[in-house]
This record gives structure tokens, C-alpha cells and sequence, in this order.
């Protein structure tokens, strides 16, 4: 699709490209992100001699290996007793170096929309970059968006079957940050096998995050922001989170029910810092979310079904996270339609979904294998052209003004120090607390 730039207006509000903040982490100086974005699948054809013979059984590589809950040192800083939740059984989480790279076989990737390059002309639903992935290595991906929150993904497709010691079906699912941290605490992730390119080419600011030494569990796949995402035709410019207490918008508005984005911004229109939130700011929020439901200033709490809502006309403000509004909205707008995100004035929360293999997945080095050939710098970059996030894998800045030239300058995936001090993480939670806030979110939502 072709793409267009646009700077930043007043340093806050952007005609948002799926391009995003590429080394944002790494110049704000924070060590961790969080949070977001599900629907059809994609198998990537074979489209070399070697790929067509990739559809029978999976290699040996594909066996998963015996890992399991990592120690009170596994994932630091998520302590905590998981409850109902039972965890497998354990065996040692060192990942064992210098994995054979699968050659044949396939895959199954769980995902959100909008996170991969699509073709353009009649093949507007193939992924160049899946297909030249099975041409170049023999392995064929069933790649699924089926993710659209990360709490309804984990109770219908994860917990009930590693709970029980089974197999999920999934092999590689992209979660965020504290989702991976509940999943790597109940010993419910194998660890990833350090391979040619991953963690080498992952940059330094994610090898950093306490809750993953050694980058056992999770491979950041991409890092964005939630904010304001509105038509400007019916509201005009918007760079307040006030926007979302606004009766104005009664009935036409959605939160999103990702926790740590609707009670982070809400925290934040009140003036506290999601990345320090006590008891009492949580509660104080979460008053106010609950005001805003019971008032129907909320049409509907949504996962990443809010674009489908806007796209319709029945909603014209959202939290929405950035990349959305180029990638997904723009594209398809009316002439009475003009789509934007804003960075709002009171800050923006920060997030990032990595890539990681539920224990017992039956294709494990298949899935390492894509793992490993995402992290060539010019792959990701060929991915991150059209996806417009956060990219996570060293080079693939000088790989992208290959593809276009203008990307390796442009304010909107090399942000300003303006917009860097607006970024907040969420406070990192134990599990028991987690499950508090979580229980009393949902409470306050009606859901």
C-alpha cells in the first residue's frame, strides 16, 4: 500500500503511520514497555521446491523441549501465588545454545491485526513477507489473528490446555509484557533456544527487562502507544484526555479493556503516574471509569474491535493504540471521514508484544525458526514498512530508507524528546494484585 508521511502537528497530535518510534525506548531510556491489538488467518504457500515439500510432518527440531517455571530469579519483580491457576511441571528454564534452524514443516502464530505487511492490487490479503519467509526456508506459517485482548485469549485458548499439561495448538503468541510475565511465572512458556540472530540482533534497551534475563521467554515483536484515536470530521482537534469524560461523546466512544491502558490513561487525566500508582490513585481511577460506564459515556469496552466501530461511524473517539489510525482506518475512510491519533498533552501509555512458545508446542523449532529470521534486520524492516510500530531488531532503521528514504528521518518513528517525556510504563504488579485490580476493572466495566 502506498505510504505517506506526516510530521508531528504541535507535537502531539500525528496523522499516525503504522510506522512508529523505531529506538523510542532506547532514547527515552526506559527499560521495559506494555499492552495491545485479533481476526482471519493466512497460511503462507510454499513457493520453492524445498517449501512444497514442508507440508507433511513437522522436523525433529519441531519436538518441544522439556522447560518449565522458572525459580524465584525467573522473572523478577512477579512474584506472587497464581491462584486457580495451577502451574506445569518444572524442569530447568536455561535455554540450550546453538538450536539446528528447522528446514521443513509448519507452524501456527497467534497474533493481532494488523501486524504484518499485506500485498497490494488483487492480493490485498497475502503477506509478501510470510511468503518469502517459506520460499527462503522451507517452513510454511498458519499465521491467525485471533487475539483481540489479552485476558480473553488467555482464558479461551491458553489456560485450560496448559493447565492440564496439553498442547495449546499455538506455537508462537504474540502477548504483551505483563501476560507473558503471568504465563513465564506458572512455568507455561518454553524458552527460546538463543539462535544466529535472536537475542544478537534484538536491541539493547529490551535486553534489559528484569522480568526476562537472558531473553529466555519473550521476543519483542513490536512496541507502540495508547492514546486518542478520533475522527476529526465530527470532533475536530483533540489533545486532551478529558475527551473521554466528555458528555459531548455520550454514546459514541469506547475504552478499551485492556486494563493497564484505560485505568493507566485515566490515571493519567487525573494527574498520576501510572508507572508509580498506589492503591488509592487505582481506586480514584477506577471510580471514574465506572462513572463513565454508568453514566453511557461508553458505548462498549472493546479489544481491537474498536477500528471496526469507527470504521462504521458508530464511534467517533476511542483509546486507541497508535499505528491503528494510518494502517488500519486511513486506508478505508470516507470522504466524511478523517482518522487521527493524538498523543494526549497528560502523556501516553507505553506497551510492547513479544513473541513467545506455549509449553508443549508441538513446532517449537519451527517457531525459533521464524523467531530467528524476523531478527535479520532486513526482514523486520520489511515488516515494519507497513506495520508502522515500534521495531525491535538492530539495523532495520538503515534497512527501512532502503525501502524509503524518508522513514529513516521522520519524527513519527524517531519521536522528540517532547514526546519521549509523555511515554509511561504501568506499575509493574505482583500476581495477586494483578488479579485485584483486574477482578475490580471488570467490576467497574459490567463485563
Amino acid at each position: 500500500m502506498t505510504q505517506h508521511h506526516a510530521p508531528i502537528e504541535d507535537g502531539t497530535t500525528v496523522s499516525i503511520t503504522r510506522r512508529r518510534l523505531l529506538q523510542l525506548s532506547a532514547a527515552a531510556g526506559l527499560s521495559a514497555f506494555l499492552a495491545a491489538c485479533g481476526t482471519a488467518g493466512t497460511k503462507s504457500p510454499a513457493t520453492s521446491a524445498s517449501a512444497a515439500a514442508a507440508t507433511g510432518t513437522p522436523s525433529a527440531t519441531g519436538t518441544p523441549v522439556a522447560t518449565g517455571t522458572p525459580g524465584a530469579t525467573g522473572v523478577p519483580g512477579a512474584s506472587g501465588t497464581p491462584g486457580a491457576e495451577t502451574p506445569g511441571a518444572t524442569a530447568s528454564a536455561e535455554p540450550t545454545p546453538g538450536s539446528t534452524p528447522a528446514s521443513s514443516g509448519s507452524f501456527k502464530m497467534a497474533t493481532w491485526i494488523g501486524y504484518i505487511d499485506v500485498g497490494t492490487g488483487k492480493d490485498k490479503k497475502s503477506h509478501p513477507s510470510l511468503i518469502r519467509f517459506t520460499k527462503e526456508t522451507g517452513v510454511e506459517i498458519d499465521y491467525q489473528e485471533s487475539v483481540n485482548d489479552n485476558e480473553s485469549f488467555f482464558a479461551s485458548q491458553l489456560k485450560g490446555p496448559l493447565q492440564s499439561g496439553l498442547d495449546t495448538g499455538w506455537d508462537i503468541v504474540v502477548l504483551t509484557d505483563w501476560m507473558i510475565i503471568r504465563l513465564a511465572k506458572l512455568g507455561w512458556l518454553e524458552t527460546i533456544t538463543p539462535g544466529a540472530t535472536f537475542p544478537t540482533n534484538l536491541l539493547d534497551v529490551y535486553k534489559t527487562r528484569d522480568w526476562d534475563p537472558g531473553n529466555q521467554f519473550a521476543a519483542p515483536w513490536q512496541s507502540g502507544m495508547t492514546g486518542i484515536a478520533f475522527d476529526q470530521k465530527k470532533t475536530g482537534p483533540l489533545t486532551s484526555l478529558d475527551v473521554f469524560f466528555d458528555q459531548k461523546y455520550a454514546g459514541k466512544m469506547t475504552y478499551l479493556t485492556e486494563m493497564r491502558d484505560t485505568v493507566g490513561l485515566t490515571a493519567l487525566k487525573l494527574g498520576s503516574d501510572p508507572a508509580t500508582l498506589t492503591q488509592e490513585q487505582f481506586d480514584a481511577a477506577i471510580a471514574a471509569i465506572k462513572q463513565a460506564v454508568s453514566d453511557q459515556l461508553v458505548r462498549q469496552l472493546t479489544g481491537n474491535s474498536y477500528v471496526e466501530d469507527m470504521q462504521g461511524g458508530n464511534v467517533i473517539v476511542a483509546m486507541g493504540w497508535s499505528g491503528d489510525v494510518q494502517g488500519l482506518l486511513v486506508p478505508d475512510q470516507s470522504k466524511d471521514q478523517d482518522f487521527q491519533w493524538a498523543l494526549p498533552d497528560q502523556g501516553a501509555m507505553l506497551w510492547t508484544d513479544n513473541m513467545a512458545i506455549p509449553k508443549g508446542a508441538k513446532n517449537k523449532g519451527q517457531a525459533e525458526t521464524f523467531i530467528n529470521w524476523y531478527y535479520i534486520a532486513k526482514n523486520a524492516a520489511e515488516v515494519e514498512a507497513w506495520v508502522n510500530y515500534v521495531c525491535p531488531v538492530v539495523g532495520a532503521d538503515v534497512e527501512i530508507t532502503k525501502i524509503d528514504p524518508a522513514l529513516g528521518s521522520n519524527t513519527l518513528i524517531f519521536p522528540s524528546a517532547e514526546m519521549q517525556a509523555k511515554l509511561h510504563q504501568f506499575v509493574a504488579l505482583d500476581t495477586n494484585q494483578a488479579s485485584a485490580w483486574e477482578s475490580a476493572f471488570t467490576k467497574a466495566i459490567g463485563q
